[in-house]
């Protein structure tokens, strides 16, 4: 008689399927918490490049303008600038990550974005002819060259 009361004894289910609940509900939190700190962690990577790259690129445009009104000035007093250099550097990666860097000479912008979507525009209003360039991380020293025949500045990577 007591081995037909154990098999319809139903107390051990319960337990078992609280159990199973619990945890099953446990595992699903914790995949959300997770999958939310990574989700948020990527929106913060992408904030900090953008503003990494507006410092980036209102440094670059700052030494190109300062090239472009050192030729302006000494042509303004009589004299003659046959070729001038600037030498330079960026950082290799932001966060860990490339990123590239385009300088239009048609809106006269500096593009500067990332694979990640991180993308920022900076104005640059010179006199001379800049030949557009595209420059891509990864080497962190450049020269920037002002060429007095053609009236124009370049950057080239060392």
């Amino acid at each position: 008689m007591g081995f037909r009361k154990l098999l319809k004894n139903e107390d051990a289910v319960s337990i078992s399927i609280g159990f199973i609940l619990m945890f099953s509900v446990t595992v699903i939190i914790f995949t959300a918490t997770i999958i939310s700190f990574y989700s948020l962690s990527q929106s913060n990577e992408k904030t900090t490049m953008g503003a990494t790259f507006k410092i980036i690129g209102a440094g670059l445009a700052t030494k190109i303008t300062t090239v472009d009104t050192l030729v302006n000035i000494t042509n303004s007093y009589g004299g003659t600038v046959n070729s001038l250099e600037y030498e330079f550097s960026m950082p290799a990666s932001v966060a860990d990550k490339s990123y590239s860097v385009n300088l239009t000479n048609s809106t006269y912008q500096i593009i500067i974005q990332s694979d990640n979507g991180a993308i920022t525009y900076t104005p640059l209003n010179i006199s001379a002819n800049f030949n557009a360039v595209h420059i891509y991380s990864g080497a962190e020293n450049y020269k920037l060259t002002y060429d007095k025949p053609s009236n124009s500045l370049n950057i080239v990577e060392e």
